[in-house]
């Protein structure tokens, strides 16, 4: 890169770093999508030195990587309080998506974008609602992402010239390591191996056997010991007690092929689960438009859909945050579909030797995986933009193509997008236009599941990230 575009880039990811490390230590502790579940994981891999069972917990089904990455954080950071802790362990998902920023600010660059829709593709990918909230939580989430973000350069150098051994090993390490993160490092995996679709020789086999081989060392282990202690490679505990008892208070009816087919204005309008038109919080009734799966998922994705950052009681009609920033998504959304709409194009007429083919694939496959699994699991928690994260570098390149595309109207577009990715920083500045969520808003809950999974350590887990920082006492002399 030039100094210029150098920096442009500092300019985009200190601020970022500077806001994540504010709402790093000022959030309260596990406040996130069952972020005392998460960090109970870790600890219980901190105390006992050992992986739990599958079932042992809300969240230990999930491949073990972050957690062992979170136990040595907690092992190293406890002796200076549960700040240092919590701050710790949000820093390993903040560092994963400014990784991913700077990878798709690279990669926005290399497809030939301008350096103003690099540096507004790069906002995107810090600066979305659900990208910021994975930066701050104790959650696997965004290590996945970034593990997925590192794969992907090797992969599309791969897709240039398939027989560069030095790409397939970066390629199948990277996405190993996602799969031993989250199981939705199966995205970049499958984009691993369109390179090799078509007629390889023989150094092209020889890197198909370097990459596949890395990737199996590191992401088959967590999936073998799944299948030999539950029977399965993917166990779910949401099919288990008290899992299931609490995802069925979040669902509304059973699933509906409609569902995928319409988005409700009310999920742009009133982007939450407890907006409920003419009712002030707390309301009586769920926002039923969020029974549509691409309308939830995009109001988890431009907003607080589920009230982690943004206390529910503002979730009511006249507070102007939630429609503002749905409203502008839909723009660099929109850039995206094209630009995704283009680059299918592209493999239909020269098929996987597409550049962007691995690409198509990742979104090909998390698409449907997400489809399947909201379909099978018909509960709102099932509907977060969340899953969808791991696709945060490949929409960036989307957003790249579909800006190309454009004329006259690229400048305005862009503009927009920029707004659209800047004004969440502001939103979601903790303290700036909302306060904090209550420390104690959800530690009832969690004390209750406690006592029906006593092998979680959720409450001691409650217990040592929400205890208060001991006060000192001046020395009277």
């Amino acid at each position: 890169m030039s100094r210029r575009e150098r920096l442009a880039l500092a300019l985009l990811v200190l601020p970022a770093a500077a806001q994540w490390a504010w709402n790093a230590w000022s959030l309260p502790a596990l406040a996130g999508y069952d972020a005392a579940a998460h960090a109970g994981y870790a600890l219980s891999i901190a105390r006992e030195g050992r992986l739990p069972h599958p079932f042992g917990g809300w969240s230990t089904f999930h491949p073990p990587l972050y957690y062992l990455l979170g136990a040595l954080v907690w092992r190293a950071l406890e002796p200076l309080g549960p700040h240092a802790i919590v701050s710790g362990l949000r820093a390993i998902s903040a560092l994963s998506i400014l990784v991913t920023a700077w990878v798709a600010y690279r990669l926005a660059l290399r497809c030939g974008a301008t350096p103003g829709v690099a540096w507004t593709a790069s906002a995107l990918v810090l600066f979305v609602p659900c990208a910021q909230m994975a930066a701050v939580m104790e959650s696997n989430e965004a290590l996945a992402v970034g593990l997925s973000a590192l794969a992907i350069p090797s992969i599309l150098e791969l897709q240039r010239e398939p027989s560069q051994p030095r790409a397939a090993a970066v390629a199948g390490l990277f996405s190993g390591l996602s799969l031993a993160t989250k199981y939705t490092g199966l995205f970049v995996a499958v984009g691993c191996l369109v390179p090799f679709l078509r007629r390889l020789d023989r150094r092209g086999v020889r890197a198909l056997r370097i990459g596949g081989a890395l990737l199996l060392l590191f992401g088959a282990p967590a999936y073998v010991r799944n299948l030999v202690l539950t029977g399965s490679p993917v166990p779910m505990t949401r099919t288990l007690e008290p899992i299931r008892s609490v995802e069925a208070n979040l669902t509304l009816r059973q699933r509906q092929v409609t569902d995928y087919l319409w988005v409700p204005p009310d999920c742009l309008l009133r982007p939450s689960i407890y907006h409920v038109r003419g009712l002030p919080w707390p309301g009586r009734r769920w926002n039923q438009s969020m029974e549509s799966v691409w309308g939830l998922a995009f109001a988890s994705i431009w907003y607080d859909a589920f009230g982690h950052r943004i206390p529910a009681v503002y979730h009511h009609d006249g507070v102007w945050t939630g429609p503002l920033l749905t409203l502008l998504g839909l723009v660099p959304t929109s850039i995206t579909l094209l630009g995704l709409g283009c680059a299918i194009a592209e493999v239909w007429r020269r098929g996987v030797r597409a550049p962007h083919a691995p690409l198509v694939a990742m979104a090909f496959v998390g698409l449907a995986t997400f489809v399947a699994f909201t379909w099978r699991a018909p509960t709102l928690a099932a509907g977060k933009g969340a899953y969808l994260l791991p696709l945060e570098l490949p929409a960036a390149i989307f957003f790249v193509l579909g800006a190309q595309r454009m004329r006259r109207e690229r400048a305005l577009a862009v503009a927009i997008s920029a707004v659209a990715a800047i004004l969440p920083a502001v939103v979601f500045t903790t303290g700036l236009l909302f306060p904090p969520l209550s420390p104690d808003s959800l530690r009832p809950v969690w004390q209750d599941l406690d006592s029906r999974l006593p092998h979680g350590y959720l409450r001691e887990t409650l217990d040592l990230l929400e205890a208060p920082e001991p006060r000192r006492v001046p020395d009277p002399r």
